[in-house]
């Protein structure tokens, strides 16, 4: 319980620093839009998480990781120990093991993307390309941290793909993108259901607490970094649509 307890008060603290970035966004002054190129757009895109408010997400998500890791770096770590006395799921891990894979990111943009050529509506195409290229920062962005930290795992030392927590990244950018577009409503239930992928993989030993709050600050910088890029009228560098007469699929193109 203690550990569960402390991933609670760590996601309540990120969450109300997210709350924060919201509310300073919103409460700034309006600046006229200027039309990027899209190679412009790509890499404001990538300086989000530091250019926009995102950034108050950023700052206590590198405090809480810092924090975490150094105070595990103080523990004797055995798998064992771990397996049996610090399972807040249970055996019911498995689940948050398989839908972390991307699969709510990759099932609402084909839901939006469809959704938003079918009905014409405008909004749902932007978000279907806000949750598309969200993920794709924060995945890309794990990935070149994972290859070049090489962490090995807890419970598997013969993996070094530790830090940070891809899981965590992904399900975070997803929850992030509900609830920027969406409302606090869907946003909070997907905020929940992100928060159960990124302990159900401490509670299977693939990660320490510090890999899956570095996850959860990666992908909650990016997809509300995002977001308000796209306020300030920095249109997608690709664009999303559904395959036609060819069952289902999406088609995707870009340009620089």
């Amino acid at each position: 319980m203690v550990i569960l307890t402390k991933l609670m008060m760590i996601f309540l603290v990120c969450l109300s620093l997210t709350l924060k970035a919201n509310e300073s966004e919103q409460n700034q002054a309006e600046v006229p839009q200027v039309k990027k190129r899209k190679g412009e757009i790509f890499i404001s895109d990538l300086a989000s998480p530091f250019q926009t408010n995102a950034r108050f997400i950023v700052y206590g998500g590198v405090l809480a990781t810092s924090l975490a890791y150094f105070n595990q770096k103080n523990q004797t770590y055995r798998k064992r120990e771990s397996l049996k006395d610090a399972q807040p799921l249970g055996n019911t891990g498995f689940i948050g093991d398989i839908i972390g894979y991307g699969v709510l990111n990759i099932g609402y943009i084909a839901w939006a993307t469809w959704y938003g050529h079918h009905y014409e509506d405008s909004q749902m195409k932007k978000n279907a390309e806000l949750m598309a290229r969200a993920t794709l920062y924060a995945t890309g962005t794990t990935m070149v941290f994972k290859s070049v930290i090489k962490e090995k795992r807890p419970g598997y030392p013969d993996d070094e793909n530790s830090f940070p927590s891809g899981h965590s990244s992904a399900s975070f950018s997803f929850a992030s993108v509900i609830a920027a577009r969406h409302g606090w409503g869907y946003g909070g239930a997907a905020y929940a259901l992100a928060g159960f992928i990124a302990v159900s993989r401490v509670n299977d030993d693939f990660h320490y607490l510090h890999d899956i709050l570095a996850g959860i600050t990666i992908g909650a910088s990016f997809g509300w970094g995002v977001h308000y890029n796209m306020q300030k009228g920095n249109n997608s560098w690709f664009t999303l649509m559904p395959t036609p007469n060819r069952g289902a699929g999406i088609a995707m193109g870009w340009s620089f």
